[in-house]
């Protein structure tokens, strides 16, 4: 499995966040993103990018998915300053470097796996925070399009701190 370190700018990401079960998420995600498809023209105003599933722990914002629950949101990015409408929520993401990992939903786990293998050998990056799913806008079919897994890098301690 391949993938690419990107760096991106602070962006946001609005949508319908739901929190739930660990081990029942492959039952409420997917039906938070048929409500969200369902209801996606209440914000078809709004200049919107790529859609987003964006994954955090209840008691700790952007931290990985800890103890029975998680939360996610299935959104879309806007710009930045973009308001909440109703039940609509807006999650802001600071700029990072990314870890994009191409994957077609039926490699999901396989890309985790790589995801866990490049955190643990990689000597200049580890990652931090909670794993994210981006959709290019012209994502269609789960079993043949490809989506990208991303996870959030920082540079190790060791190596930041031998440059100063």
């Amino acid at each position: 499995m391949e993938h690419q370190l990107v760096g991106m700018p602070a962006f946001s990401c609005i949508g319908l966040e739901r929190a739930g079960s660990l081990s029942d998420c492959r039952d409420w995600v997917p039906r938070l993103w048929t409500e969200f498809v369902e209801r996606s023209q209440e914000i078809r105003h709004l200049e919107r990018g790529a859609v987003w599933g964006l994954m955090s722990d209840p008691e700790s914002y952007l931290s990985p998915w800890k103890g029975a629950t998680g939360r996610y949101l299935a959104g879309c990015q806007v710009p930045r300053g973009t308001e909440s409408l109703g039940d609509w929520v807006v999650w802001d993401l600071p700029a990072s470097c990314w870890m994009k990992i191409p994957l077609r939903m039926d490699q999901y786990e396989q890309g985790l796996e790589h995801m866990r293998e490049f955190s643990r050998s990689s000597p200049h990056w580890r990652r931090e925070g909670a794993l994210h799913e981006m959709y290019p806008t012209d994502f269609l079919d789960p079993k043949t399009d490809l989506m990208y897994l991303m996870a959030p890098l920082v540079p190790r301690a060791d190596i930041a701190s031998a440059g100063s």
